[in-house]
């Protein structure tokens, strides 16, 4: 089942959420205001939304909180709930029935659209319809909460994903240097998106890594990278400086197709998409996304029996009880109160 292109009227009035009469630097200054990741979030739930929309005929500006509802069902059934880029140079995709949605998933869908009218100005929003609300209750009762755990990758595995990777051409060293680095960082995806050549500070040591303000930390942060005796971020970081010739700019670097480096970032999803192809070559049995890389480190340093201190020297957690979770995991079966009972 096609639809028009993006460029299409309807898409257009919802989905360009920022409005027109502000400038561009009052624009940057409003999306700055939530993460790149929740934005990107918020605009594929509503690309969902609008296409589904126009598959029933409805204006997306004009959606009632019957439509909404109605939406918010087919997605926890399936129903016209995946997107397919068909050509995404050229804006063209279309919605397929799928798996169920979870619960938090439509939550999100929800958030998305209440985003895009809030922008365009509408009042009252549909979306704060007291019906939504009370049939989200019955989705959360009727559906599954199971919030299934990303996979650690610690070195073991990752050991086997840096060992099947061929380092010989650019993508390749790419994308090792950068599973390495968010490894020995504890990175977070959209972290290393940002990560430009002049956050580096090379010292005798190893490396003086700077990391940006995110929504996870309103600060600029820094971490000390080390080097290592079978892995080293420190070499790759070198090498991969040294091949790629980036003296300036975003340290890592889309591909075009013919593997030439080009100027535009490695954005957060395209982390996330090589991370889960580079894994999916070595290793079949973890469920493995963007965040696999920091959970890795953090259950390999507890499991080691490194100091909490030192451990969030490098992860940069504020609550002490999220980092006490994995203390709690890696120590769960040491000495059991039913140990000896049986």
């Amino acid at each position: 089942m096609t639809y028009p292109d993006i460029s299409g009227s309807a898409y257009s009035s919802l989905q360009t959420v920022f409005d027109a009469q502000l400038n561009s630097r009052a624009r940057r200054f409003l999306r700055s205001a939530k993460a790149d990741s929740t934005l990107n979030a918020y605009q594929a739930d509503t690309r969902i939304f609008v296409f589904w929309c126009q598959l029933h005929g409805v204006e997306p500006l004009q959606a009632s909180h019957h439509h909404i509802m109605n939406f918010l069902a087919d997605q926890a059934d399936g129903v016209l709930a995946d997107w397919v880029w068909l050509d995404k140079a050229e804006g063209k995709g279309e919605l397929r029935h799928g798996e169920p949605r979870k619960p938090a998933t439509l939550v999100r869908r929800l958030a998305g659209i209440r985003y895009a009218f809030k922008q365009k100005g509408i009042h009252p929003m549909p979306t704060e319809h007291p019906d939504i609300k009370e049939m989200m209750r019955g989705i959360v009762r009727l559906g599954d909460n199971h919030k299934r755990k990303t996979g650690a990758l610690t070195l073991e595995p990752l050991a086997k994903v840096l060992d099947g990777i061929d380092t010989h051409d650019l993508a390749g060293l790419r994308d090792h240097t950068l599973l390495l680095l968010m490894f020995s960082g504890a990175l977070r995806r959209s972290e290393a998106a940002r990560i430009e050549v002049s956050d580096l500070d090379f010292v005798g040591q190893g490396i003086r890594l700077r990391l940006k303000p995110s929504k996870h930390q309103l600060h600029e942060t820094e971490i000390a990278l080390i080097p290592g005796k079978h892995y080293c971020p420190v070499l790759a970081l070198n090498n991969w400086l040294k091949k790629s010739r980036i003296n300036s700019g975003p340290l890592f670097r889309r591909m075009n197709r013919w593997g030439q480096i080009t100027p535009d970032p490695l954005g957060p999803q395209g982390i996330n998409l090589m991370i889960k192809r580079r894994t999916g070559h070595s290793i079949d049995y973890l469920y493995v996304s963007g965040h696999s890389l920091r959970r890795g480190f953090i259950t390999s340093a507890v499991t080691a029996g490194k100091p909490m201190n030192k451990i969030i020297e490098v992860t940069r957690h504020k609550d002490m009880r999220t980092l006490q979770e994995y203390f709690d995991d890696a120590h769960k079966f040491a000495d059991h109160a039913l140990d000896g009972l049986l």
